[in-house]
């Protein structure tokens, strides 16, 4: 089975690239952020060791992760940031590896992981990496309009994530996803019709 990484910034429309695939060539995708959340549900591993480190004033009263909580100390605090992500890094990849060979198993010729963050083990389980781009002031234009995210909301989350440059270096593949959707739909399904020929 080929496993295609899709990454890239907030806003640079890796959803729409996600549900074309799925519609046009049937490729199952997995996104890490779910896979993510799910592990943050009580008595799964992540919940048990974020609360480990964070105690109780990340917890909503239903016992639940309070998400806006943990947002707002990753986003301000770097240290834990640092520490969540070597939380739930490896038990997300050990997942998402597991999910891919359950694809496999049903005879799948495709499949598609959606990460902003491929690190090693993340990379190593992809044939490929492709980098959905769009210029920055486009992504801040969707981000607004889909989100209803403020400017300063948007400028904050674009450079909390990689550099454009960041993305280009662990891709193999680049979709300029900054003009026409038609434009975009094409150069998916040549890259497509390449990888399955």
């Amino acid at each position: 089975m080929i496993v295609i990484g899709i990454t890239g910034g907030v806003g640079a429309g890796k959803s729409q690239i996600l549900d074309w695939l799925k519609q046009r060539w049937k490729v199952p995708f997995i996104r890490t952020d779910d896979t993510a959340k799910k592990l943050m549900e009580p008595g799964q591993e992540g919940y048990r060791q974020v609360i480990q480190v964070f105690g109780k004033s990340i917890v909503n009263p239903d016992e639940s992760i309070c998400r806006p909580a943990l947002a707002k100390l990753i986003f301000q605090n770097e240290e834990a940031r640092n520490q969540v992500n070597q939380i739930t890094h490896p038990l997300v990849w050990n997942r998402v590896k597991e999910e891919l060979e359950d694809l496999a198993s049903q005879g799948c010729r495709a499949a598609a992981v959606e990460s902003a963050v491929f690190d090693t083990s993340g990379a190593a389980l992809c044939g490929q990496i492709w980098y959905v781009y769009a210029p920055e002031e486009v992504r801040i234009q969707r981000l607004k309009k889909d989100r209803g995210y403020s400017q300063e909301r948007c400028l904050s989350m674009i450079s909390s994530q990689n550099t454009d440059q960041q993305f280009r270096d662990i891709s193999s593949q680049i979709i300029d996803n900054g003009g026409s959707w038609e434009q975009t739909k094409k150069q998916l399904d040549q890259m497509m019709q390449n990888i399955l020929a």
